[in-house]
Parts: C-alpha cells; structure tokens; sequence
C-alpha cells in the first residue's frame, strides 16, 4: 500500500505532465490529474482485471453492473469491463455537470 506522500508525489508528477498540454486550464489538468490518479488506484487494487492477455474480453463485474443500473444506463448483459467503466465514468461526468457543458472540477485529494 503507498503512502500518502507517494501518493501527492504520484499526483504531481502526474498534474506536471498534464499541465503541458497547451490551453489547459490549471483547474481542468488538477481535475484531470485526479481521474487519472483514481483510475491508477483502481487497476492497481483489482488484479483480477490484469490478465496475461491484455487484448482478452473480460466481463463486467456485478458491481458495474449494479452501479450501471443505479445511473439507469441501458447496457448487454455480456458487456466488457473496459466499456463498462468508459459508460460508468461518461455518466458521471454528466452528474457532474453544472448545467452550462462545463464539468464541476473534482476536489484534488490534497486541498484543505
């Protein structure tokens, strides 16, 4: 398990690589940052979605499933865990939305 100062490090590391995207705003590469951060978290935390194949269909855990359902997303019973995921977390952003196509910044972990 990392440390929380691995884990800031990890995330500055990250909101520098972001910030060189040209025209990013500095409030968008922090929201940015932190998606990419938590996505890193979940892979690293789930092995069971690291297969020797990288390319081999893996499906949807109950728990997308499940949480597909609670954002009232139509999905195939058989449907993978990569599109799973891209659906779940499309969904979200739109949760996100205040209303004028601009998404809510996410808190960094690290604000107080």
């Amino acid at each position: 398990m990392k440390t929380l100062q691995q884990i800031k490090s990890d995330f500055e590391q990250i909101l520098s690589e972001v910030l060189r995207i040209n025209g990013i705003s500095v409030e968008s590469a922090v929201q940015v940052s932190t998606v990419i951060l938590q996505e890193s978290g979940k892979y690293n935390r789930c092995p069971e979605i690291k297969t020797e194949n990288e390319d081999e269909f893996v499906f949807a855990t109950e728990s997308q499933k499940k949480a597909m359902r609670n954002l009232r997303i139509s999905f195939p019973e058989e449907i993978g865990k990569t599109e799973a995921s891209q659906l779940i977390e499309s969904a979200v952003t739109k949760l996100r939305s205040n209303g004028n196509g601009r998404a809510i910044p996410a808190r960094s972990p690290f604000q107080k």
